[in-house]
């Protein structure tokens, strides 16, 4: 499979305001809705540190937005979709506006379809072994896209801190030259708060490989994030929410899959060694890091 390297400069992180004029939102319309419209159509922007997305429908505009929304995500979907175009299904970024409290707002396509958690339990085996390869094909596309080879890192696409969840309440790191340092710094997040005097040498840490690649990952591949068609045959419409998403070492993908699903589920026993790599010795380490740092 060849491999692609994407070296067209990022939309700029800094900017308040970005507009994707060259999107099909601004093929009809000449504006987006305001952060203040959005606001005052939520329904639980005041009880939610998450609020739910707000849809225009007329304008086929829905609104994700809140406190915890970065503008890294309006940048991975941009990349993904400039990079692959339906090759890898996400839905399309019109446009982003940060306002006076720092809420992001990320203006995209409305995807209408279901969840493939909401379908799973509905569809016959066929339908599941189709969308399985289905995302296998998508899997091994998005994994063509290779970082500039001057420029190796492990970090967020725009070359900050990592978004993970599972770094969330760990201080935030400049990104990685490779994946040694960043190995290192994962597997000792567990010691961090001992005294350097009282720290071990870690057992576990061979089980994470310092001689792999850097692959541009989802990070949080669970059925919630996969949208289908509601009608036989099954079709994947979009992968959504990349909040997490990144460059990391090409196991976490299938690390971060794994973890986000109950060990009994049938899409963990059955069905994700189909679609991702196996790597179930880094996922021991995994698992144990993450366990020990109070990851949920």
């Amino acid at each position: 499979m060849r491999l692609k390297c994407f070296t067209e400069p990022l939309p700029d992180v800094s900017q308040k305001s970005q507009d994707f004029v060259d999107s099909s939102f601004f093929k009809k319309h000449q504006r987006l809705p305001s952060p203040a419209q959005v606001r005052a159509l939520s329904q639980d922007i005041k009880t939610s540190p998450k609020p739910k997305p707000v849809i225009f429908e007329d304008l086929n505009v829905l609104v994700k937005f809140g406190p915890d929304v970065t503008v890294a995500e309006a940048q991975n979907l941009w990349m993904v979709k400039r990079a692959f175009r339906d090759e890898v299904p996400v839905p399309e970024v019109f446009g982003w506006r940060v306002d006076q409290e720092d809420y992001v707002f990320i203006y995209m396509e409305i995807i209408h379809g279901q969840t493939l958690q909401h379908l799973w339990d509905d569809l016959n085996a066929a339908d599941k072994a189709s969308l399985c390869d289905q995302l296998c094909q998508i899997m091994k596309t998005l994994r063509q896209l290779e970082q500039d080879p001057q420029d190796h890192y492990i970090g967020s696409i725009n070359r900050q801190h990592l978004l993970d969840y599972v770094f969330q309440s760990q201080p935030k790191h400049d990104p990685f030259p490779n994946i040694r340092a960043f190995n290192d710094w994962f597997a000792g997040l567990p010691q961090s708060w001992l005294p350097i005097s009282q720290r071990y040498d870690d057992p576990s840490r061979y089980l994470l490989p310092d001689d792999g690649e850097i692959k541009l990952t989802h990070g949080d591949l669970h059925r919630e994030n996969i949208v289908v068609s509601s009608t036989s045959p099954s079709r994947i419409l979009a992968i959504v929410d990349w909040e997490q998403a990144g460059w990391y070492p090409d196991y976490w993908e299938y690390c971060k899959t794994l973890y986000t699903c109950w060990l009994e589920d049938e899409w963990r026993r059955d069905w994700i060694d189909n679609f991702l790599c196996p790597r179930m010795q880094e996922f021991e380490a995994f698992i144990q890091y993450t366990m020990e740092m109070g990851s949920v």
